[in-house]
């Protein structure tokens, strides 16, 4: 009797070891290694290439948002600093939005990091079955009314040329991405630029001003908040160098000098941008070049101004030309509310 008494408890408790799963990163910087891995078509490394991207790698799929989930989920257990908190926490909010619904963000090329891993010439097929879930995927948010805007679908226009026109292209594959072009052809993007453009747009950019700035202001209040301030600062030169592209934020690259606080949005290039930017020494001239920043993009995401109107008011406020201000304009577009990192600096 006692003996099955005693087997009966070694069964119980090893059941009872099985049920309880182990949490697979301990620590902040475990979880922004998974991360990094997750996103591999987001942001890809320069470390040498793997062979092919998982399923759990093509960007926005099912298997995908679910292994970012228990990411952020195990992130929310950890023992974290009040800025990592922050993070944290912003990241969760923005699973409630719409950003699931447009599985190639616009600032990056997604399909050419993918067809940088070795064996995608000979393994395609997570490329094809890609593009058919970003096909299927826009077409399910039409019923919702959440559609790519102008720029968004401009961009993925130009990357699928690109690819079109790669000798390393297979033609196999080509074939399938010649079909996608002719999809995002026929495609009618939304009229605004802007977040609030789409639905839930407004409470998805007011999640962005929370977290960036470190304050809960409305956009309104933060319009008369950066008036006070813009009225006592004269225009300035715009000195700062672009890049051709947006696959790093300007505001990442206004940072870059900076000393690296680790972050876990790819977006932010997986930097702490508020907390960095708290710790850079600002000048009059950086501060109106970040106030002009901010107006515009209360503007576009809330206001929604148009392309010109955003680009008129940038050229009033800096001394830059047209395609820088459109450069900037574009970069609020795909990066919203990253310039409020610089308010507690100027505020």
């Amino acid at each position: 009797m006692y003996k099955k008494l005693s087997f009966s408890l070694l069964l119980c408790l090893f059941l009872a070891a099985c049920s309880k799963q182990p949490q697979p990163y301990e620590s902040f910087e475990d979880a922004q290694v998974a991360l990094k891995t997750l996103n591999m078509a987001l942001v890809q490394p320069d470390a040498k290439k793997i062979d092919r991207i998982t399923k759990e790698q093509l960007v926005f799929s099912d298997a995908y948002l679910v292994k970012r989930h228990t990411i952020y989920q195990n992130l929310m257990d950890m023992e974290l600093n009040l800025n990592q908190i922050a993070q944290v926490n912003y990241l969760v909010i923005a699973e409630r939005f719409p950003e699931r619904y447009f599985n190639w963000p616009a600032q990056v090329d997604v399909l050419k990091n993918m067809l940088a891993f070795e064996g995608s010439k000979s393994t395609p097929d997570n490329i094809i079955t890609w593009l058919k879930l970003t096909q299927d995927t826009l077409d399910s948010a039409k019923q919702s009314n959440l559609k790519l805007n102008k720029i968004e679908l401009t961009l993925l226009q130009s990357y699928v040329l690109s690819a079109i026109g790669s000798n390393d292209v297979q033609p196999a594959l080509k074939s399938h991405i010649r079909a996608f072009s002719d999809y995002l052809t026929s495609y009618k993007p939304r009229g605004s630029v802007g977040l609030r453009g789409l639905p839930n747009g407004s409470q998805w950019y007011q999640s962005k001003l929370n977290y960036f700035s470190g304050e809960v202001h409305s956009p309104l209040e933060w319009v008369t908040i950066l008036n006070e301030n813009i009225k006592v600062l004269d225009r300035v030169a715009f000195d700062s160098k672009l890049s051709i592209s947006h696959k790093k934020s300007f505001l990442v690259q206004y940072l870059s000098d900076e000393k690296l606080i680790e972050g876990l949005d790819w977006q932010a290039d997986y930097q702490d941008l508020p907390a960095m930017a708290s710790n850079m020494n600002m000048s009059d001239k950086d501060k109106t070049l970040m106030l002009a920043m901010m107006e515009s993009d209360i503007g576009i995401h809330y206001h929604a101004w148009t392309l010109p109107q955003a680009k008129v008011n940038l050229m009033k406020r800096l001394e830059i030309t047209q395609e820088e201000a459109q450069y900037l304009v574009e970069d609020i577009i795909l990066y919203p509310g990253q310039s409020f990192s610089f308010i507690q600096q100027i505020i």
